[in-house]
This record gives structure tokens, sequence and C-alpha cells, in this order.
């Protein structure tokens, strides 16, 4: 099984440039424990978009516009399709802050 790691970095190369148009944003990912709770051993991870590129890097962002926090199981089965955003939303499986418009955007950019 891939490391949170690794798979960042493949849906780094899955990114969408044409989905990213006019896109200025940083995106933070904060990646819990299979229980979902902030805490130590956090893995935190942000992506830059910007003139439709994507570069991601470890550790937080200085000021993101979207910070998401959900467990390692939980994107596992968002970014191969096998949950939902928005119900994983509804839920509190996934929590986003910041900009929520923003935050759709994800899907078409990554293609999960």
């Amino acid at each position: 099984m891939p490391s949170p790691a690794e798979e960042l970095a493949d849906l780094v190369a899955r990114f969408r440039p044409d989905a990213a148009d006019g896109i200025e944003a940083v995106y933070q990912l904060c990646l819990t424990s299979d229980s979902g709770a902030p805490g130590t051993g956090d893995q935190v991870w942000h992506f830059v978009i910007a003139d439709r590129r994507c570069r991601l890097s470890s550790g937080p962002a200085s000021r993101p516009d979207v910070a998401i926090t959900i467990s390692v199981a939980d994107w596992d089965d968002l970014t191969a399709g096998r949950l939902d955003p928005f119900s994983a939303l509804l839920t509190g499986r996934l929590r986003v802050e910041g900009d929520l418009e923003l935050a759709t955007r994800l899907q078409a950019m990554f293609g999960f």
C-alpha cells in the first residue's frame, strides 16, 4: 500500500491544468489517524495552484485559502471514488475551513 506522500505525488501527476484555469489558491491537507481526530501524528501538506500549475509541499501553509482535514482511510476512499465528498462533509468525516467554492474545484482539478 502506498504511503500518503506517494499517493499525493500521484495525485499531483493527475492534475488537470484546464480545470485550474483562473485559480490561484493554496490548499492545505491534514491527514489524521483513522479516528479522524486531529492530534499528534497528523500529516500535513499543501498544494499551491497558480498559472494552471500545481506544486505540492510538505508541512502547513502559512495562509491557506482552504484547509481540509480528513482521516487517512477516508482520504483513500475519497480519492478512489468510494466516498462522496459532500456526504463526507455532511457527516463530519471531512472538515473544510476557508473558501468552500475553491474546495469544490478539487474534484475537477484532480479527477477524483
